[in-house]
């Protein structure tokens, strides 16, 4: 559970609705009903246009990455390559077929099994460079719905702001209908820009980032893969990886 995310959010709304209230303000003004249903009933419908059902549904599925902490590229991951890299140095590559595939993704278990099944070497990089170009062509592409969303939210915040000053000026004899449509035209306004730099545009960066790191513990995989398919020993794949990890480490932490 990444936290973070949590810990952001809660700091963002109590700054806003701090300042807010310190200036005067009511709180329970912001609340409006009718200003929400149009920034984000218009939002979802322009990203639901732009996109196909598969797209969107996997771009929603993707929401659950943001409260996850990422998947670590660290000496766990290498030491498993090393172990597997010892295994088929003294049982032969058949010898993979018998290592518990359990706990580790299926971008490594299907390496396992073209390197079981004795693959060349050339047919294993293009085949699983293939899948990991697959991978950051689908994810990202689902990702962007919410960079869409970021888009779209200020925009319909401005439909919503003259949506209520339509409402003002057909009730300008009417002092208690003007007063909502006001509210209802500068609230508009605040959820467009809010809900895009709060919540679509920053979700949008995290699960990219989920996107990357998920990338470079697959090539890590990719790399160790390839050397034990070239029959290198392990110290070789070791001397090899272990900057390889160190890099992207760094990268993470960046």
């Amino acid at each position: 559970m990444d936290f973070l995310t949590i810990v952001g959010a809660l700091v963002a709304l109590a700054a806003i609705g701090t300042g807010f209230a310190l200036e005067g303000g009511n709180l329970l003004v912001l609340l409006q009903t009718e200003a929400l249903l149009i920034v984000v009933g218009g939002t979802l419908g322009a990203v639901m246009i732009q996109n196909t059902w598969i797209r969107f549904f996997d771009g929603v599925k993707q929401l659950r990455w943001v409260f996850s902490s990422p998947k670590p590229v660290d000496r766990d991951s290498l030491a498993q390559l090393l172990e597997w890299g010892r295994k088929a140095k003294m049982e032969g590559m058949l010898g993979l077929e018998n290592v518990d595939t359990a706990g580790i993704s299926q971008f490594a278990a299907r390496g396992l099994q073209l390197l079981a099944n004795g693959v060349p070497t050339p047919v294993i990089d293009d085949a699983l460079r293939r899948e990991l170009e697959a991978y950051e062509r689908n994810q990202t592409a689902a990702a962007k719905i919410w960079h869409q969303a970021g888009g779209y939210s200020p925009t319909f915040g401005i439909v919503g702001a003259v949506l209520g000053l339509i409402q003002m000026t057909s009730h300008i004899t009417e002092p208690v209908e003007l007063g909502k449509g006001i509210a209802v035209a500068f609230v508009a306004t605040l959820y467009g820009v809010g809900l895009a730099n709060l919540a679509y545009l920053p979700v949008y960066g995290k699960i990219k980032a989920q996107i990357d790191n998920e990338l470079r513990y697959r090539k890590l995989y990719l790399d160790g893969i390839l050397a034990i398919s070239r029959k290198e020993s392990p110290k070789t794949i070791e001397t090899r990886l272990v900057g390889d990890v160190r890099q992207r480490a760094d990268e993470v932490l960046a």
